[in-house]
């Protein structure tokens, strides 16, 4: 039997554990995944915690993690497009922690050879959450954005992305990432400090067109001063930005169809680069989400299951 990465129970990472689960099958629509590596995501850990569940207990155990990339190893029924044998890369929202995964092929796209499994596994919920923002803002060349967490998990994908299409980029980073989001093209600001003043510094009198939180850090006032509306403000998690007219990204939105193959296509062009901070075995997932949650992370956690 295929081992995963499952929890019975909400709780934090001690109830992560590797055991022997049955072999997944893919329904009408869906494939299986020989999974080669998983990567970790901060909201990983509150599926987990169960921050997210609006109270419903488990229906029962459940593999955590969404991002992966391997092979395809078996297709469902009404699948087109994708092969025995294809290199893929995506999401999982059934779980990706596992020797094998089974997913809708919707959730997939083709990895090209030049583009290593490692990295294609760390775009689902980051790549993809970072199309849907700057989608959902509206972002055209020429413009400037401030992002918040700006070399995080979100924030990497999405600066390198908004700096592809020739928009100014400031956003704030850990003093230990300064110099690396300078590297990204990006004008960097210390959120220990003054932030919003440097911020205003920087924009030398310009206006911002956006504004992204994506740390959710309680900073949705001073994200606001700096765009001049609410509606410029774009959030991951924090539910007053929605209730002051703001734009939540909940990965639902209609419209977006083609994220994924919209990052996959950036990173093989050399546009977006994703460094990878730590690679772990699947027996260490439970120290990679701990990483994770606990921020500071400069690029992302990779789970080699059979890389």
């Amino acid at each position: 039997m295929p081992q995963a990465a499952i929890y019975r129970e909400y709780g934090d990472s001690s109830v992560l554990e590797i055991t022997d689960v049955p072999m997944p099958e893919p329904g009408p629509g869906m494939v299986r995944v020989k999974v080669a590596y998983s990567s970790v995501n901060p909201v990983d850990s509150k599926f987990r915690a169960g921050t997210l569940s609006d109270g419903s207990p488990l229906a029962g155990p459940t593999i955590t993690g969404m991002d992966l990339a391997g092979t395809v190893d078996a297709i469902g029924e009404h699948v087109t497009g994708l092969a025995v044998g294809d290199r893929v890369a995506g999401l999982a929202p059934g779980g990706a922690a596992a020797e094998y995964a089974v997913t809708y092929a919707a959730a997939l796209v083709k990895v090209p050879e030049d583009v290593d499994l490692k990295v294609a596994a760390t775009i689902g919920v980051g790549g993809s959450t970072a199309v849907r923002a700057l989608g959902l803002a509206g972002v055209e060349e020429g413009q400037l954005i401030f992002v918040d967490g700006a070399a995080g998990g979100v924030g990497t994908f999405l600066t390198q992305l908004a700096i592809a299409r020739r928009v100014q980029v400031i956003g704030t980073a850990s003093a230990a990432n300064q110099e690396h989001l300078a590297s990204l093209g990006a004008t960097p600001i210390d959120y220990a400090g003054d932030w919003e003043t440097a911020a205003r510094e920087a924009a030398g009198g310009r206006t911002f067109d956006a504004a992204f939180d994506l740390v959710t850090g309680g900073k949705v006032e001073a994200l606001r001063r700096l765009v001049g509306a609410d509606d410029k403000v774009v959030t991951l998690l924090d539910p007053e930005v929605g209730e002051r007219g703001g734009i939540i990204v909940t990965g639902l939105e209609p419209g977006f169809e083609n994220a994924l193959q919209e990052i996959i296509d950036a990173v093989a062009a050399g546009k977006v680069t994703v460094p990878i901070a730590q690679t772990f075995p699947l027996s260490e997932i439970a120290r990679a989400q701990d990483l994770s949650a606990a921020g500071h992370v400069r690029g992302k956690l990779v789970i080699s299951i059979a890389g």
